[in-house]
């Protein structure tokens, strides 16, 4: 750690994917590796910093369970870095006994919470809030209004499309867009690097009040 940042922060790392079980076999979920998740933690221990980690499903399996998980941690953080992928929907009703193939026609589908959205209602002044992004047009157009509508000091904005997704370890496509409006981009690159950017990120905005 440089002389500028000698304070050791407090870091809540989400990721993985959440799963929204629909009976006791099946589940609504995504794609997601938790790859990022792993370089975040190893990058903020590296730096010295203390992190809390909940990785999805393992110690939040749905939605409502991280929202919940987050909530009781946060007070105790300074950095939340959220790059759990989570569920927009859930099954309206879950069954206990398996569903029959022939009644899975179609299935009713209930909005889940916007976890940062919520959070951001509870955050305290001098945290930082860093999230990710996947879009598949207006990339920027797009993650600006999420930048501001979950009071982000940062955003990770991937571009997912029928040819390119930013899921596994392989290097990403990535722009990094701060609460200024000011994006840094990057044709590609590794996961790895792309975790120390953001944690140096954190640790900026602690010296000076800005991402880079």
């Amino acid at each position: 750690m440089n002389s500028a940042m000698t304070r050791r922060l407090r870091f809540l790392i989400a990721f993985g994917p959440t799963q929204e079980p629909l009976d006791p076999v099946r589940y609504i979920s995504n794609n997601s590796t938790g790859v990022m998740g792993w370089y975040l933690i190893a990058a903020a221990k590296a730096r010295r910093h203390k992190v809390t980690a909940i990785e999805c499903p393992v110690d939040a399996r749905t939605a409502q369970d991280l929202e919940k998980k987050l909530a009781a941690l946060l007070p105790r953080h300074d950095v939340l870095i959220m790059a759990a992928a989570v569920c927009d929907v859930r099954p309206a009703s879950f069954s206990s006994a398996k569903i029959k193939k022939d009644r899975l026609k179609s299935i009713s589908l209930v909005k889940n919470p916007d976890i940062l959205a919520g959070l951001a209602r509870k955050k305290k002044k001098g945290q930082v809030f860093i999230g990710f992004g996947l879009e598949s047009e207006k990339l920027l157009q797009n993650g600006l209004k999420k930048l501001k509508a979950k009071r982000l000091e940062l955003i990770v904005l991937q571009k997912v499309t029928k040819k390119e997704t930013p899921f596994g370890k392989k290097p990403i496509g990535a722009v990094l867009l701060d609460k200024r409006g000011k994006a840094r981009k990057f044709g590609s690159i590794t996961k790895e690097r792309l975790a120390r950017l953001l944690v140096k990120s954190a640790e900026k905005q602690f010296v000076s009040g800005t991402a880079f």
